[in-house]
């Protein structure tokens, strides 16, 4: 049984209680009164008598700290959830963070509670380094730039975690301890980086033709260059703005997307195909690779564009170098310019077509004019060069 005891010239009262592992401790209970060392006693031989039975769980451990702090000063111990800390945070930061910076950080700690999942109801101080490296790799996964994914964690995430640090509430910031993905993205072979919108403004202009129409639906729908190509005028869907994709060439996966302003601008001024007419005639019997492919041309228009398509550190294919950018950043910078204007993860990944399990394993269905509404966020790229 745990008792008490006071040792000379101390104030306070002392514990003395059997330790898990067989020892007879003897800790202050930093009490003065005996009441309360008896109580804090009691609490710290609790603990002990649960961990020798292996039974002491973080939560039990957690209400039993609680009691030793309100035994000891009179004060409840706050203990928040993750979901609790973050929804207390916003509502202070309500007051004082401007109304763009706010419509920020309510995106991204809604989307990194969702990531969660259950475990959002777990003690904020369970959140872990692994946690905040999984979104951040979720969200690169997702089309997220290496430089927006760092900005998520050490800029916006990172700021209710060190205000919790601060408070007590965690002993450490789980984003300190997180890497920048800067030296492990240099280093991949053939990464290939996003357009700049001045940059995809400034190819738009330069072509011409069916290449206009193409780039402007790459930017727009983050569809592939060998589907684009292929494109028919059944597919487009003049009265309801949409694209009706069957089957991608890479994933054979069936999608549906809204057209942007931009590209339904172009399609206006085309001659009105029928049935399975080719949208870019022009294109349609390319192919892909090769010196004169589809791929190559782009590389061209580019070039022309004054945009740099960059090589990176390693070569590919018979030694040939390859590229940072190329018609498929397009497709990188559709999915960047979604997210940077704020829409959800799980409709970025419907309208660009991903079809890992792993990135659909929380794919919630989303209304047509929900999609249309994501697609809408889009800026014009074709006033880009005219509105810096």
């Amino acid at each position: 049984m745990p008792s008490i005891f006071k040792r000379p010239n101390s104030p306070f009262w002392f514990c003395s209680y059997r330790s898990p592992d067989g020892r007879w401790l003897k800790k202050s209970t930093k009490q003065r009164t005996r009441a309360q060392a008896l109580a804090v006693c009691v609490e710290m031989d609790k603990a002990s008598r649960l961990a020798t039975d292996k039974n002491l769980t973080a939560v039990q451990a957690r209400k039993i700290l609680a009691e030793m702090v309100e035994f000891s000063t009179g004060e409840k111990l706050t203990s928040y959830t993750a979901d609790s800390w973050i929804a207390e945070w916003l509502k202070n930061k309500a007051g004082g963070a401007s109304e763009g910076t706010l419509v920020r950080y309510k995106q991204v700690t809604r989307d990194f509670l969702e990531h969660l999942g259950g475990r959002a109801k777990a003690s904020l101080a369970s959140i872990t380094p692994g946690d905040i490296v999984n979104f951040r790799d979720k969200l690169r996964a997702g089309g997220r730039a290496a430089t927006t994914c760092n900005m998520v964690v050490k800029k916006i995430l990172s700021v209710p975690f060190e205000k919790a640090r601060r408070l007590g509430y965690i002993p450490t910031n789980p984003c300190h301890a997180v890497d920048l993905l800067v030296d492990k993205i240099e280093k991949r072979q053939g990464e290939k980086q996003p357009f700049q919108p001045e940059e995809v403004a400034k190819i738009i202009e330069t072509a011409e033709g069916d290449w206009q129409g193409a780039i402007l639906a790459g930017a727009t729908t983050g569809l592939r260059l060998g589907d684009i190509a292929q494109l028919k005028w059944e597919q487009i869907n003049m009265d309801q703005n949409l694209i009706d994709i069957d089957m991608t060439q890479k994933t054979a996966a069936a999608n549906t997307i809204p057209i942007h302003s931009d590209f339904m601008d172009w399609l206006k001024t085309q001659p009105k195909g029928i049935g399975k007419a080719p949208l870019f005639p022009t294109l349609c019997n390319l192919p892909v690779g090769g010196r004169s492919g589809l791929s190559q041309q782009f590389v061209g228009i580019m070039k022309r564009a004054g945009v740099v398509s960059g090589l990176s550190t390693a070569k590919g294919e018979a030694g040939r170098n390859r590229l940072k950018k190329t018609f498929h950043s397009l497709r990188h910078s559709f999915v960047s310019a979604l997210a940077n204007a704020g829409v959800h993860a799980d409709i970025r990944q419907k309208l660009a077509g991903h079809a890992d399990e792993r990135v659909h394993q929380n794919y919630t269905h989303h209304e047509i004019e929900t999609l249309r509404g994501a697609v809408g966020k889009i800026p014009s790229l074709r006033k880009t060069q005219a509105n810096p």
